[in-house]
């Protein structure tokens, strides 16, 4: 991929080129990456990079249907289930299967482009998030429209792996093309992941749990998503960072029921067991040994050397499903 789209002559030629620089984006976007980061979720979008790829691919092959039926309609395919699984990529799936995938649908699409008439009818289904006043639109608009998912969803995907590891889509165009370094554009180059990418959850204490539940009820504006008898917890803002509040009786290394316990900051990191060993060779002492929280949240909390409490929490990387885009279909 260049950075720039090479000059074109017709119309199909522009269609043609401008796709393939689309799709090729989402390519760069998986540069360098293992498959857990490929399936980290850590801005504001519930969506992975692989969700996401994995995503652009059932919508290419939506559309692609339906420009290959036309001037009929496809064949209906998949279901909710398959819908939503379009959006999820797990740590354990495999790279290479998702971008053969997303490659052999990327070429289909292409050779489509030089092959159909642009003036080819195209229905338009009768689904209430389509137009109802339009009977059909043709070709031509299919790909133009698709072109726009695919731009939308690869600057959506910029903001996701800026997130991920700090890389921008230039310099990974330049390592992936093997570019020489400018001095605005250094080529990426893989990096150890630092300790912790942010907050996790931060923990409170309380003797009474009930008032302090009603208490930040009214202060957040919200019930808490999860309850238990000795735990409550809240999601904040847009990246859903976690607020929780223990029951005292429950808080470790208590030396008598009177002792009061400050709140504990848990920051999230990708191995819990890898940054325990690490804390460990630093002088930190355990204070809290991993515990499995159920639903792949798996933390612990260490002593620092200089006495205070630092959490850590391993969370799961396998994101919410997203929610449908505005035209309804899987795109």
């Amino acid at each position: 991929m260049a950075l720039h789209v090479p000059p074109v002559a017709t119309e199909n030629d522009a269609i043609h080129a401008f796709l393939a620089q689309a799709q090729d984006a989402f390519r760069t976007l998986l540069h360098g990456l293992t498959p857990r980061r490929a399936a980290l979720a850590p801005s504001a979008s519930s969506l992975s990079l692989g969700g996401l790829v994995k995503h652009v691919t059932s919508v290419q092959r939506s559309w692609l249907a339906s420009a290959e039926a036309a001037p009929g309609l496809p064949e209906p395919s998949g279901g909710v289930d398959d819908y939503l699984d379009g959006f999820t990529f797990r740590e354990s799936d495999s790279l290479e299967d998702l971008l053969a995938a997303y490659d052999e649908v990327s070429a289909a699409v292409l050779d489509a482009v030089r092959r159909i008439d642009l003036d080819t009818s195209v229905p338009v289904p009768d689904e209430p998030w389509f137009p109802q006043d339009v009977e059909a639109w043709n070709v031509r608009w299919v790909w133009w429209h698709l072109m726009e998912e695919l731009s939308r969803h690869a600057g959506h995907g910029d903001i996701v792996r800026e997130t991920v590891d700090g890389a921008t889509m230039y310099s990974l165009v330049a390592a992936r093309e093997g570019l020489p370094d400018l001095p605005w554009l250094p080529a990426w180059r893989p990096v150890d992941p630092p300790f912790t990418s942010g907050v996790s959850t931060v923990r409170l204490h309380a003797a009474d749990l009930p008032a302090a539940r009603a208490w930040y009820a009214d202060l957040l504006g919200a019930e808490p998503y999860f309850v238990r008898d000795e735990y409550v917890e809240w999601r904040v803002g847009p990246h859903d960072h976690e607020l929780g509040i223990l029951d005292l009786r429950f808080a470790p290394g208590r030396s008598s029921e009177h002792e009061q316990v400050g709140s504990v900051t848990y920051w999230q990191v990708d191995d819990v067991d890898a940054a325990l060993a690490d804390l460990l060779s630093r002088e930190a002492r355990v204070h809290e040994d991993v515990r499995d929280f159920g639903g792949g949240y798996r933390g612990a909390v260490v002593t620092d050397p200089f006495g205070n409490a630092l959490g850590i929490m391993q969370r799961p990387t396998v994101p919410t499903t997203g929610t449908p885009d505005a035209d309804g279909r899987a795109a």
